[in-house]
């Protein structure tokens, strides 16, 4: 069972401020913003793990809205891309609600004397292994390539599984549709599970396993985020983990930074979104990390 949540006006205040930081990273990376959302509304405002997940999908969805608005002229957005990897989220989606659901079923576990529900402590570990293979990844790189951005191929482009088509916003322009659809399936089961959007996933896989560059990546990251969120939304309103009276002033505070980090990523080198991207994610990962550490001692 779900704890029990209320809101209250300091509450609402704390949304407003962290909905407009996460705004800023929606315009900014493409990213819908839950893999800082989802921690952030447990951690610091403490809202129960399952409704910040939920909750955190609304809040994805609406500012991811207001970024393709934003982004609907420039032509960097690959639509194409995203609807065919979200072919597969629809069932990932799926299987990692389901995950949730069993595990919130679990009920308590004791840590440190006292009793934690499963499903927080799971979704936490969960978490900082993502984050943190992410970010090691994209540090490594960044180091390795310095400020260049060169042409890519990426690791999907030479898995040559028929039937095959084709994406104008690649240097290798072919790829697979089973390997893509896969791939969206494992955006998907994120999105299910730790209520993100997938975009703290798919911006690294877009850059090095697809082989897109930086900016469409962001650009085609927010059509994915959004696309994921909708079903993820569908799924967690009917498992009643969402709450309407927080994620009104999520999306105020949201609507206001996704502005702001449009305006600078488009002002920005790709080496150094990569780099930024990074330390965001990083400090994602440092909280939640702090968190279970907390729990386990």
């Amino acid at each position: 069972m779900t704890p029990a949540f209320q809101m209250t006006p300091l509450l609402f205040l704390g949304a407003l401020i962290l909905g407009a930081g996460v705004g800023v990273l929606t315009g900014l990376f493409g990213v819908g913003g839950g893999f800082m959302m989802t921690p952030l509304l447990n951690v610091v405002l403490g809202v129960p793990m399952p409704i910040a997940v939920g909750t955190g999908a609304m809040q994805i969805l609406g500012t991811a809205t207001a970024g393709l608005y934003r982004r609907r002229r420039d032509g960097l957005v690959d639509y194409k891309m995203a609807v065919m990897l979200f072919g597969g989220n629809l069932v990932g989606v799926q299987l990692g609600d389901a995950i949730v659901q069993w595990l919130k079923g679990l009920g308590t576990v004791i840590l440190g004397g006292e009793p934690v529900p499963a499903v927080e402590i799971v979704i936490q570990i969960v978490f900082v292994v993502m984050l943190t293979a992410i970010t090691g990844w994209l540090w490594y790189d960044t180091s390795r390539n310095g400020a260049t951005e060169e042409a890519t191929e990426g690791l999907f482009s030479r898995l040559a599984i028929p039937p095959f088509t084709r994406f104008a916003t690649l240097d290798t322009p072919r790829m697979s549709i089973p390997v893509m659809s896969y791939f969206g399936l494992v955006l998907g089961f994120v999105t299910g599970l730790l209520g993100i959007g997938g975009g703290v996933v798919l911006v690294p896989a877009l850059l090095y396993l697809v082989g897109m560059r930086a900016h469409p990546a962001s650009a085609t990251s927010m059509a994915m985020v959004w696309l994921a969120s909708l079903v993820a939304v569908v799924t967690k309103v009917a498992s009643g983990d969402a709450s309407l009276a927080l994620v009104i002033p999520l999306l105020v505070g949201g609507s206001v930074g996704l502005q702001v980090g449009v305006t600078v990523c488009d002002r920005m080198s790709a080496s150094r979104l990569k780099r930024y991207f990074g330390l965001v994610v990083l400090a994602a990962t440092l909280l939640v990390a702090g968190k279970v550490v907390a729990l386990l001692v």
